[in-house]
């Protein structure tokens, strides 16, 4: 048996990206989303979500827009803001952060997304930070404390083969690096993950033949498939065509009868760990 998590990252990152995950759970293979507690379109976003019974999880940030709580030392910059992707990286190598800071932070940001109405079914983090070692353990306390038992597991289920070059590439080899530990600390912790993620290698790639591709390769077992659809934003540096090619082919027919086909149950993080 295969079972599916395809979850839609980034809720509550705006309107044009909003949309297209709603659309895509509505009228596509998308069966659950994380949502951003600090994204500029939270409000609206839990009202849809609510709306249409998307299963939602918390999409734990500390790289982008700003901080629920404030500034925090070692962190945020004169500004108050969180220093993006690449700085966060740093910051997190360098280990100088304030950690009881951090994680007053992300118990905020979960308690925000439970006081807006939503029962969160699992955490995941906004680009794998989970798996840098000065935040994986935080991150399995947090998610004992705050009683959510399934998190991502930021394991490449590709091989990596199928790795691209460059940038992109250097990234999956950061990820297949870090991930084996990842996982044994939040498996220690009594935390449920599924067995591994498909799509890191697709990102910003992700279009009908490349899904048609991963659905076919999938093999049983609990699995989740990250993907990203939207509409695309000139005004969002993440918000280009690639968005729409992933929309379209999560919403293609075709995508949803090679589901059947294969016999894939589409699922989500709450309906998987209350069945463990």
């Amino acid at each position: 048996m295969i079972r599916l998590i395809v979850n839609a990252d980034d809720l509550g990152s705006g309107p044009l990206r909003d949309c297209g995950i709603l659309e895509a759970f509505q009228r596509g293979i998308v069966s659950s989303a994380s949502l951003l507690a600090n994204g500029p379109g939270f409000a609206l976003a839990v009202h849809e979500a609510l709306t249409c019974g998307l299963p939602v999880g918390v999409h734990l940030n500390l790289s982008e827009g700003r901080p629920l709580l404030g500034a925090i030392r070692g962190l945020t910059d004169a500004a108050g803001n969180f220093p993006g992707k690449a700085a966060l990286r740093s910051m997190l190598l360098a280990g100088n952060c304030d950690r009881l800071a951090i994680r007053r932070e992300l118990l905020a940001q979960i308690e925000r997304v439970r006081a807006a109405g939503i029962t969160p079914d699992h955490l995941d983090t906004h680009q794998h930070c989970l798996l840098f070692p000065a935040l994986t353990g935080l991150i399995a306390e947090v998610a004992v404390l705050s009683g959510i038992r399934a998190l991502r597991l930021p394991q490449p289920a590709e091989s990596a083969g199928s790795d691209p070059a460059g940038a992109m590439g250097t990234e999956m080899t950061l990820y297949r690096r870090l991930a084996p530990a990842a996982r044994q600390i939040l498996h220690s912790a009594g935390l449920w993950t599924p067995q591994g993620l498909w799509g890191m290698p697709l990102l910003n790639r992700l279009d009908a033949a490349t899904l048609a591709a991963t659905l076919a390769a999938i093999p049983e077992g609990t699995w989740e498939l990250m993907t990203h659809p939207g509409y695309p934003n000139p005004l969002d540096p993440f918000g280009g065509p690639q968005r729409a090619s992933e929309l379209a082919a999560l919403t293609d027919p075709a995508s949803g009868r090679l589901v059947a086909a294969r016999g894939i149950s589409l699922t989500s993080f709450g309906v998987c760990a209350c069945a463990c």
